[in-house]
Order: C-alpha cells, then sequence, then structure tokens
C-alpha cells in the first residue's frame, strides 16, 4: 500500500466523485482510479460501488476510511516532527576555536547575535588537526584556524 494510493482513496471518499477528487489532487482522473483499484486489489475488497452516476462508499470501504485518516494524519505528524529536528539541528551553529581569539571572538559572536538572534553557537575548543576533522565529519559546522 502506497500512501498516495490512500491520499487518492480519502479525496474520492470525501468528493464521491473520481473527477473531482482529480481535480483537487491536481492529477488526471485515470490514474486516480488506477491508483484506487491497484489499492482494492491489494486489500482484497472494492471500496467503492461505481456507476455512471454515482460513487458511493462500500462497507469495506466506510470501514477503511478512518485508517486511511490516521494513516494520512500520523504522515503529516511524522514530517512535522522531522521539521521540527531540522529546524533544532538548524539553530545550533558549532564552531571550532582554540585559546587567543579574544575580544575578535566576542565582537563577531556579538554580531551574530544581533542578526540572527534564534541562532545558539556552541563552541568547541580543540587542536587544529582536530577542529579541522571534525568540520570534514560534520561534527562542527565551521572552525577557526591559523593560517601561515
Amino acid at each position: 500500500m502506497e500512501l498516495r494510493q490512500v491520499r487518492y482513496f480519502l479525496a474520492v471518499a470525501e468528493e464521491l466523485h473520481f473527477g473531482r477528487a482529480a481535480e483537487r489532487l491536481r492529477i488526471v482522473q485515470p490514474t486516480v482510479s488506477q491508483q484506487v483499484r491497484r489499492l482494492e486489489r491489494e486489500l482484497g475488497v472494492e471500496l467503492f460501488d461505481r456507476t455512471t452516476r454515482a460513487v458511493a462508499l462500500t462497507t469495506a470501504g466506510g470501514a477503511f476510511l478512518p485508517h486511511a485518516r490516521a494513516i494520512l494524519a500520523a504522515e503529516r505528524a511524522a514530517v512535522e516532527a522531522m521539521a521540527g529536528q531540522r529546524d533544532d539541528q538548524a539553530r545550533v551553529l558549532r564552531i571550532g576555536t582554540n585559546i587567543g581569539l579574544g575580544t575578535r571572538l566576542e565582537r563577531l559572536l556579538a554580531a551574530l547575535s544581533e542578526r540572527a538572534p534564534q541562532l545558539a553557537v556552541e563552541l568547541c575548543s580543540a587542536r587544529t588537526s582536530v577542529r579541522l576533522q571534525q568540520v570534514r565529519d560534520g561534527e562542527l559546522d565551521a572552525a577557526f584556524v591559523w593560517a601561515a
């Protein structure tokens, strides 16, 4: 079972019309019909009574409807949870540093705080070779190093 099949089923169930469901989904009607048929074959039941004039949910379709809604709600919740994870990760800037930057680092962090107040900065002190490796490994976003 594919999420898009469940999405198409739900659109048809709510519209009780394959054409209007297709318009709502912004796809062509034959695609909606085909995917709903595939879902029905996979489930082994008819979800809709189809006539040339009407579409109605079968008993099986009515029984599947709350599960379809729950499946899509779970998908939305998962996507939102991962968006929150991305947001949390994006708010922390990990910078490798060493001693000796003093007031220059303080000025830089103050300016950064003014421009991006939602951003948390995490300073990580380590030897230059370790900082560079941590940037390569994705453990640090950036590192200050002394250049010759």
